[in-house]
């Protein structure tokens, strides 16, 4: 059983595999979130609906 579980895990590893697959695509959607300052957008988004929210109160 031991012997199945560890040649399913190499398995994964390979090219195609599950494990490889999700590795190379979050590797590829972090690098294009850094690359447009995805999280930079993000946050002054949030600041902005932060500010519009405050002010609406007061």
């Amino acid at each position: 059983m031991h012997e199945q579980l560890s040649e399913r895990q190499m398995r994964d590893l390979i090219p195609g595999g599950y494990l490889f697959t999700h590795l190379v695509f979050w590797t590829v959607v972090s690098m294009v979130a850094v690359g447009t300052n995805l999280m930079a957008i993000v946050l002054s988004l949030g600041l902005g609906i932060l500010a519009l929210e405050s002010f609406k109160k007061g």
